[in-house]
């Protein structure tokens, strides 16, 4: 038996591995095995380190109703899910008042400040620091009075000391020379920067923590079996019955389903999102780019160029609607002439979000070896090795370097 069991073997998951086993921990993950299929490796590749804002916001609620019922909005719930949802979308919406999302943004800024010292010191240690890419990334619009209309925003980027500067139509053309269609003008966003390959890194860590003695087993955990107030065994899809001395949750949009064992209601939610994966896309972009007007992300990567984005609502294992893929396609097309989208592999995966969009970062109110470490929304990849040390602190009994109250479990 190891010393930590972690439940996800996800980016938050090999992460939070790593730091245990640095530690001395034996250190044993239990994942599904789905290379493929996870946030981890589908998600947009960025190192978003100034994504402070929630996506419910002041201005949002007159959009909703059309985006939840328009197939080719950037938010669409399915109607057959739209019932089953409901509470979690009016806790949503109730996130986006203005006084909480200040608050917001002042709880996910320490986390996200310290992303890229994290990561630079774990790709150090794996020695993969080539995949972190030194270029930041690029937000683009098809005018300048777009990039206003979303001022709140900037401003509260800004006062969380994430900076940006504006780019004319000349200066923007100058960086990415590829760009075309309405394009006119962007940001450059400071300080986000863009990783390699997200399903290599991941890959690349596990082999790692594997070569230094950790266990992986692939399976699915269908239940955390309590006693006395500790966690005491995972049972698997199966039957299969694994004893655990401490245990650490992150599995993602699945989070909620165990937490419930431990006695909690945890509001999380699987939100699907999207990609178009283009091997030889005919045209070269220097940078990252965010396309605000269409809803996605153009990420130049070591095996071709991703187009991903879009939100849906659509449970945990849904049937893929790759129309949403082919949309974003589509829409890039108008933006990159000369794009090629022959040959694209789409995906679809679920990323877990609580209704504030911050992570769930802390111990099980009831249960005191069990750490909860889910929810990361669309910085899970953005924020792996800073919450895999935090989760090394909560393991240890030590009070992390940053105030983890916004995280806790209980907050709603």
């Amino acid at each position: 038996m190891s010393e930590v069991t972690i439940v996800g073997g996800g980016i938050v998951g090999i992460c939070s591995a790593i730091s245990l086993q640095s530690e001395g921990h034996s250190v044993e993950v239990i994942d599904r095995g789905l290379d493929t299929e996870g946030a981890s490796y589908g998600n947009c590749g960025l190192l978003a380190v100034g994504e402070v804002v929630p996506i419910s916001k002041p201005g949002i609620l007159p959009k909703i109703p059309k985006w939840i019922l328009d197939p080719q909005s950037p938010l669409f719930v399915r109607p057959k899910d739209l019932v089953g949802q409901m509470p979690w979308l009016l806790r949503f919406l109730w996130s986006g008042r203005r006084k909480r999302v200040l608050e917001i943004a002042s709880g996910m800024a320490p986390l996200l400040h310290r992303a890229e010292d994290d990561y630079r010191a774990l790709f150090d240690k794996v020695d993969i620091a080539d995949k972190l890419v030194p270029t930041e990334n690029i937000m683009a619009f098809n005018s300048k009075a777009d990039y206003e209309a979303d001022r709140f925003t900037w401003d509260l980027r800004d006062s969380q000391d994430f900076k940006h500067r504006f780019l004319g139509t000349e200066e923007l053309r100058s960086l990415e020379p590829g760009l075309g269609g309405p394009i006119t003008c962007g940001v450059l966003l400071q300080g986000w920067l863009q990783f390699s390959e997200p399903g290599v890194i991941r890959q690349r860590l596990l082999e790692f923590f594997v070569a230094n003695g950790g266990k992986l087993r692939v399976g699915s955990a269908d239940r955390i079996e309590t006693q006395g107030g500790k966690a005491v065994a995972i049972h698997l899809i199966g039957g299969e019955r694994l004893a655990v001395n401490q245990v650490v949750v992150c599995a993602g949009a699945w989070s909620g389903k165990l937490s419930k064992d431990l006695g909690l209601k945890v509001p999380i939610a699987a939100l699907q999102g999207y990609h178009h994966h283009v091997p030889n896309p005919g045209v070269k972009l220097n940078h990252a780019v965010l396309y605000a007007n269409g809803g996605f992300v153009l990420t130049p990567m070591e095996s071709g160029l991703r187009i991903g984005g879009t939100i849906e609502v659509a449970g945990l294992d849904p049937r893929p609607n790759f129309a949403r893929a082919d949309l974003i396609a589509q829409k890039a097309l108008k933006v990159l002439p000369g794009l090629d989208i022959s040959g694209g592999k789409q995906w679809m995966g679920p990323r877990p979000f609580m209704p504030d969009t911050m992570p769930v970062l802390d111990r099980a109110p009831h249960h005191n070896n069990v750490v909860l470490a889910f929810g990361h929304g669309q910085v899970g990849m953005t924020l792996g090795a800073t919450t895999g040390k935090i989760v090394a602190d909560l393991v240890a009994g030590r009070r992390p370097a940053i105030d983890l109250s916004p995280y806790r479990v209980t907050r709603f």
